[in-house]
């Protein structure tokens, strides 16, 4: 057990979306994604999700060391645990053996997904009139009806009243910021307005304020137009809104992984 006295319910919730690593060698295996059914004291039950335990944990024994993550509205943590039993394909128990270990914002899990996206650079940057600016406009989407989206090909657009689309677009998002391509440079250090359109149930606004980290320019392309690879990290957004992309990009992973089996294997 760890030296100090944990309270790892304060960590690890029923519900909360976790990921598990096989630990060999000093060197973790391929992530598998869970959910915490329970906790009590120093264990834990947690659902695996998708097919169920992969042939790379249910060969394990009990007293198998994993590491297990899990992610919050104010960060990224994980601690070491080992397998108390395996209980079928969908369920294990785990007791909590490690210190809990928190990470940087930078270290949150990101994924590449086709979202719809609206930025807005205020010439003025005054992060105080920023800040006013988006408290308003998360109030006001509160009480707004849910904005309309549309499938498509490439993913969800939005229909804007008046008729004006907002066409999905590809983000490298994570729970603390997000990577994508803008048509105008915008310096490192300015504060940008960022809504994201979730195609949640139901589809949702966040409401974000993003601090621009880099901004690079796409040199090597057969088009005439500029286009800039802007990376930037969330400095305004609600603990619930964060806890929404980060259960939206497990749940994004997910449907990529079983796509990725579902492909036919070259030679069949």
């Amino acid at each position: 057990m760890a030296n100090r006295k944990i309270e790892y319910d304060q960590y690890f919730k029923t519900g909360q979306q976790v990921k598990l690593a096989i630990i060999s060698s000093g060197t973790m295996s391929r992530e598998i994604n869970g959910e915490i059914a329970e906790v009590a004291g120093d264990s834990a039950s947690i659902e695996i999700l998708g097919e169920g335990i992969p042939e790379s944990l249910s060969t394990k024994k009990q007293g198998t060391r994993l590491s297990l993550a899990g992610w919050s509205g104010w960060g990224f943590f994980q601690t070491e645990v080992i397998i108390e039993k395996v209980f079928s394909a969908k369920n294990i128990t785990v007791n909590f053996v490690g210190d809990i270990e928190e990470k940087q914002r930078r270290e949150y899990f990101r994924l590449d997904v086709s979202l719809p996206v609206r930025i807005d650079c205020p010439v003025a940057q005054s992060p105080v009139a920023i800040r006013e600016q988006w408290t308003s406009s998360r109030d006001k989407n509160l009480n707004a009806p849910p904005p309309r989206m549309v499938p498509t090909a490439k993913g969800y657009r939005v229909s804007l009243p008046g008729g004006t689309d907002i066409q999905p677009q590809n983000v490298n998002l994570s729970g603390g910021g997000l990577r994508l391509r803008t048509p105008a440079a915008i310096l490192p250090g300015d504060l940008v307005n960022v809504d994201l359109y979730m195609p949640l149930a139901p589809p949702r606004i966040i409401n974000t304020v993003a601090e621009v980290l880099r901004c690079n320019e796409l040199t090597l392309r057969l088009e005439k137009e500029s286009i800039f690879i802007t990376a930037m990290k969330f400095i305004h957004i609600e603990d619930h809104d964060r806890e929404s992309i980060i259960a939206y990009l497990f749940a994004e992973q997910r449907l990529q992984l079983q796509a990725e089996r579902e492909l036919p294997t070259p030679g069949r």
